[in-house]
């Protein structure tokens, strides 16, 4: 009766979820555009070392042709005006020993003091704006007592600005270089803010940043905005993030997020700005000097993140960024000309690869969302699932897991509480891979063999598709939001499935003889786990060949299968299975190894910034790979049991 009762719930959940997952796929679907980008400072060399051969504008006309579309610009500190020769920084002794006048005109307060190099910049008379209105900011919140403004010195022919209390000329960004901003858009590039977390008292409004973003966005139709280094604009600063917000939802900025790379206030700033929908992804890829030819990996690289992981916008970096924050520079042009030839190859792979014709800018996705009913309904059939799950371990454990998980159930849909949403995902997910191992007790045929692996696979595909339902939205298409406890998930079908067989597994083994074969047979099971767990991680180090052979695969797959699944979970599943059939006592060892594929197989679907159809097709050559090798190893197996163990109990055990 329980297991009616929870089947048809789970029926019932699967039905009314269908609009639900079909809309996601839709919205998935509809956004396949993509953007390849590049920051300013990796570009300017090039029309530095190659200008007898191209000018600025055959470079960036060049560039545009390959498929990059837009460029990243961070704004200029008075230290980077100082590294083009505009200004110089000078000591308050230097400027006595050369203008002893000065000893009684200059402040005694500290501060920077700059010589101007070029009276005709533009940028003098922005520092002074740039700094009063810093100053007067300062002074408003107290911080300062007296209201300071930059002072300007002519002894000579030498005209010195001053800085009051200012530490470093590196320290504070000042303004964007619109000169390069304006050429860079006229060659049709689009311009994207990138900003670092070193500006002070932005949570005013007559800041001079507003003015300038503003103008970005007016002028030059920006609007992506992207962060520097490992913080957000006023990260920890709630003031600083509320009027930093405002600003960029009035200027109708979306937010790019870096793959791989947790930028501290990141979180609080799309909360507060209510822009949680509003991400970009972006995915960074790095040459550097001198690597150019092994691009293609940074490239493939690339290319799976956009299939598997949403991202939209792709970051070619030709050279590699120092730990003081500056990029690589070349040695000579001939240097410079073969950085320039690879990154367009490397551009034109992705257009290539990914389409010319969706090289057409990236885009935040359309909303998602359910109704609180629908999700009601997913979360009672996950419910269910687990309950049938406690039910098959243990019948008296399903009366305090079906009240557990409907308490999680009410915190979550009711209440609104997104840790117990989570939670009760997680156990959907972990019942469902342990109730794949779990819903049979014999194998009687060759026939009952491969139902029981259809049944489990789907028994896991639909805790996946409940987990899908419950944790919906466009927040986890982006990984704003995500699936917690995938570790736990790996890990915790074996355990709970392994306990349940080994217990009367080891209680009959135990006072037995062991066999040669027994310990072949573990000895190699043991071998391929422990090359499995060495292989896992983004360290691992590949075998020859085995790259090469990974990307065909996946060209020719569009998307690869995991090797947990195909090459040991499901296939020892089906070989456990097997031995059930026949009434090895090994059996158990082999399922319990098996739960690691259904296991992967849900914990694919977790991660929700996956697009679903990979997801599905992944899964699907998942399956279909591991029926193959399941077969194949039963084929070793008997091969082992008929011939090699008769052999080597002839001649080693003279029997």
């Amino acid at each position: 009766m329980v297991k009616k009762i929870a089947w048809a719930l789970i029926v019932i959940a699967l039905l009314v979820s269908i609009p639900s997952i079909v809309d996601r796929v839709s919205v998935e679907q509809d956004n396949l555009e993509y953007e390849v980008t590049m920051a300013y400072d990796q570009y300017e060399q090039w029309p530095v070392m190659l200008n007898e051969m191209m000018s600025d504008r055959e470079i960036l006309a060049q560039l545009k042709d390959s498929g990059v579309s837009s460029m990243s610009f961070e704004p200029l500190t008075i230290w980077d005006l100082v590294n083009e020769g505009l200004f110089e920084r000078m000591s308050k002794p230097e400027i006595v020993h050369q203008h002893p006048e000065a000893r009684d005109e200059l402040p005694e307060h500290n501060g920077q003091y700059i010589r101007i190099l070029d009276d005709e910049s533009p940028y003098i008379e922005l520092i002074k704006d740039v700094y009063n209105n810093h100053y007067q900011l300062m002074f408003e919140d107290e911080i300062f007592i007296t209201q300071y403004q930059v002072e300007e010195f002519e002894y000579g022919e030498d005209r010195i600005l001053f800085l009051p209390y200012e530490v470093s000329l590196a320290s504070m960004p000042i303004s964007f270089d619109f000169e390069a901003i304006e050429t860079v858009h006229n060659a049709g590039l689009d311009i994207i803010p990138r900003l670092p977390n070193r500006f002070r008292t932005i949570q005013h409004e007559n800041h001079y940043l507003y003015e300038q973003l503003q103008r970005l966005a007016v002028e030059y139709g920006s609007n992506k905005m992207l962060f520097s280094g490992e913080d957000v604009v006023g990260a920890g600063e709630p003031a600083q993030l509320k009027t930093f917000t405002e600003f960029l939802n009035d200027l109708n900025f979306d937010i790019v997020t870096i793959d791989f790379v947790n930028q501290r206030g990141m979180n609080s700033l799309l909360r507060i700005a209510d822009k949680e929908n509003d991400v970009i992804r972006l995915f960074s890829m790095t040459l550097g000097k001198g690597n150019e030819p092994d691009y293609q990996v940074e490239l493939e690289k690339g290319v799976r993140g956009y299939k598997e992981r949403n991202i939209r916008m792709l970051f070619v970096n030709p050279l590699a960024r120092l730990s003081t924050g500056a990029v690589q520079t070349y040695d000579h042009p001939g240097q410079a000309q073969e950085g320039f030839d690879y990154t367009l190859e490397m551009v034109e792979g992705f257009t290539k690869q990914l389409g010319e014709e969706r090289n057409a800018g990236a885009s935040t996705y359309a909303p998602l969302s359910q109704s609180a009913i629908v999700t009601l309904f997913v979360t009672l059939g996950a419910v269910a699932l687990i309950t049938l799950t406690a039910y098959q371990v243990w019948p008296i454990l399903a009366w305090p897991a079906a009240l557990g998980g409907l308490a999680l159930m009410a915190a979550g849909v009711v209440l609104n509480m997104d840790i117990a949403l989570k939670a009760l995902a997680l156990l959907t997910a972990i019942a469902a891979a342990a109730y794949a191992g779990l819903h049979f007790k014999t194998i009687k045929n060759w026939k009952h063999l491969l139902a029981t692996y259809a049944i489990s696979a789907g028994i896991a595909l639909i805790g996946a598709w409940l987990v899908v339902g419950m944790l919906y939205g466009t927040e986890f298409l982006v990984k704003v939001d995500e699936f917690r406890g995938v570790k736990v998930l790996s890990a915790a079908p074996a355990a709970i499935v392994g306990l349940l067989l080994f217990y009367t597994f080891i209680r009959k083994t135990l006072n037995e003889p062991v066999r040669y074969w027994h310990l072949m047979v573990i000895g190699i099971v043991g071998a391929i786990l422990a090359f499995y767990v060495t292989r896992t991680g983004n360290a691992a180090t590949a075998l020859p060949y085995e790259l090469e052979f990974r990307q065909w695969l996946e060209n020719l797959l569009y998307v690869r299968p995991r090797t947990t699944e195909f090459l040991i979970g499901f296939p020892l599943f089906i070989l456990g299975l097997y031995m059930m059939m026949v009434k090895n006592k090994l059996a158990p060892i082999f399922i319990t190894i098996g739960m690691l594929g259904f296991a992967s197989i849900v914990g694919t679907f977790t991660h929700l910034h996956t697009p679903l159809l990979v997801s599905g097709l992944r899964s699907v050559y998942g399956l279909l790979f591991g029926l193959g090798f399941g077969l194949f190893y039963i084929f070793i197996f008997r091969v082992m049991t008929n011939y090699v163990y008769p052999q080597v109990e002839k001649r080693w055990m003279n029997r």
